[in-house]
């Protein structure tokens, strides 16, 4: 007989007890949480959840997150007072601008443990320079990890681009809600395409909002599928512990 319908696993039973390393719980400095409060009701979410350790990696943008490592820690610490259960590191997620830059020059850059940076680009456009960025970065002795490639449009169906990257030395971090519709259609056939490809090396939830977390707590997945995000999951456990 056929067998028409494949069983399917939660996709947070293979999540929760690894470390996130890209989320938006610092209150009030980018668009991720906008208060303590709310901050306080998403850590909570998490701890339900089973994670025991977050790395918050608010963005720094330009002058739209003018952020600095003391903006970063001074919001952890509105965080850390309310006696909270999870390990929560700080870093940054970096737009790769001329900022960007500056901060990797004067070294002054928030990583996510030891040299691992974590960094996006424009969803808009393809920057004409990012091998070179990619170069200074490495060139500097730091590891690039590249936030949610999937979700850049102007490289879908390229893996190419992603294999090249790779070769010099940037690191991939698929979105949890990438493996839904969360974010479009398109954006969860490259996250497969991606990671059929073997490309990914790391996961992250990037939640900005409690919404984002509850949805992550709904996604199910073939078991075939499980097993190659259960691949970057123990990554994440290995590098980030």
């Amino acid at each position: 007989m056929l067998q028409f319908f494949t069983k399917k696993t939660f996709l947070i039973d293979t999540l929760g007890g690894t470390p996130d390393i890209h989320c938006h719980i610092l209150p009030g400095i980018d668009d991720g949480s906008p208060d303590l409060e709310t901050s306080k009701i998403i850590i909570n979410k998490y701890h339900d959840l089973g994670f025991k350790k977050l790395y918050a990696t608010p963005h720094t943008m330009g002058e739209i997150y003018p952020n600095t490592p003391e903006t970063i820690h001074t919001a952890l610490s509105e965080v850390e007072s309310l006696g909270i259960e999870i390990d929560i590191t700080a870093a940054s997620e970096y737009m790769l601008d001329e900022v960007f830059e500056q901060h990797l020059q004067n070294d002054n850059l928030l990583c996510l443990k030891n040299s691992y940076v974590l960094v996006e680009l424009s969803y808009f456009q393809a920057p004409i320079n990012l091998e070179q960025i990619i170069f200074k970065i490495t060139s500097k002795g730091h590891i690039p990890i590249l936030a949610h490639p999937e979700r850049y449009s102007f490289y879908h169906g390229k893996l190419g681009v992603f294999k090249n990257l790779k070769a010099k030395g940037c690191l991939l971090q698929l979105n949890a809600l990438s493996l839904s519709k969360h974010y479009g259609a398109s954006v969860q056939k490259m996250a497969f395409q991606l990671l059929e490809a073997g490309l990914l090396d790391y996961i992250g939830t990037d939640t900005h909002r409690l919404e984002h977390l509850n949805k992550i707590a709904e996604i199910q997945l073939p078991k075939n599928k499980i097993a190659k995000v259960a691949v970057l999951a123990r990554n994440n456990q290995i590098t980030f512990s």
